[in-house]
C-alpha cells in the first residue's frame, strides 16, 4: 500500500466520527453508504455541489472534473491536477458543519506565474500542483476552521495548515502549521501503544 492509499484510507469513517464528537454532528448516512458530499463556491461565485464519492464508494470522476474546473487559477483560467486526497480533506473540515454552507474557495490551482505574483506566496507553493486550498465558511470564525483542519494534521501526521486573517490554508503536503506567515510547528504527541 502506498503512502497515498494509506492516508486515503485514513480518512473514512473513523476520522468523520473524531471529528464529529468536537463539532457538530453530520447527517446520518445508511448503513453502508460511503458516499461523501462537497459544496464549494469559489471567487468567481461559480459552485460545485455533490458526491465525488458515490455510495458504492467509487469516485465519480465527473464530479472531480467540475472540482478540478472549480479550483483553476482564475487569473489565467487554467485548471492544474485535483487530487482527490485534497477533496477528502476538504470534506472532512465542511462535514463538521454538516455541509449546511458551502466551503469558500480563495484560492485553489496557481499556475507558476500567478504564484510569483502574489506578495508572500511561497516558492515551491503547493498551489502549483493542485495540492492546497484556501478556504473560509461563511459565519464560521476562521478560528474555529484552522482548529477542525489542525485536528486533523495530529489525528493523521500530515497536512499543512496555515491560519491568515480570513481564510485557513490547508495542504496534502507533511505536517505543518504556521499563523499569519509566521512558521509554527504542531507539536509532536505520542502514539499510543496499541
Amino acid at each position: 500500500m502506498t503512502p497515498l492509499t494509506c492516508r486515503r484510507s485514513m480518512l473514512g469513517a473513523a476520522a468523520l466520527g473524531a471529528f464529529c464528537a468536537a463539532a457538530s454532528p453530520a447527517p446520518a448516512q445508511r448503513v453502508g453508504d460511503r458516499s461523501r458530499f462537497l459544496w464549494v463556491r469559489n471567487g468567481a461565485g461559480e459552485e460545485v455541489a455533490g458526491h465525488y464519492i458515490r455510495a458504492d464508494g467509487w469516485i465519480d470522476w465527473r464530479l472531480v472534473q467540475r472540482m478540478q474546473h472549480l479550483f483553476r487559477d482564475l487569473r489565467e483560467n487554467t485548471a492544474g491536477p485535483m487530487p482527490v486526497l485534497l477533496l477528502d480533506v476538504l470534506w472532512l473540515i465542511q462535514t463538521g458543519w454538516r455541509a449546511e454552507r458551502p466551503l469558500i474557495l480563495l484560492s485553489g490551482y496557481r499556475t507558476p506565474r500567478t504564484n510569483a505574483s502574489l506578495e508572500g506566496a511561497a516558492f515551491n507553493s503547493r498551489h502549483m500542483e493542485g495540492q492546497a486550498a484556501d478556504i473560509a465558511l461563511r459565519d464560521v470564525p476562521i478560528g474555529q476552521v484552522a482548529e477542525a483542519a489542525t485536528s486533523f494534521s495530529r489525528l493523521y501526521n500530515f497536512m499543512g495548515v496555515g491560519t491568515y486573517p480570513g481564510f485557513v490554508h490547508v495542504d496534502i503536503g507533511p505536517k505543518r502549521a504556521w499563523e499569519r506567515g509566521g512558521m509554527r510547528r504542531i507539536a509532536e504527541r505520542p502514539t499510543p501503544s496499541p
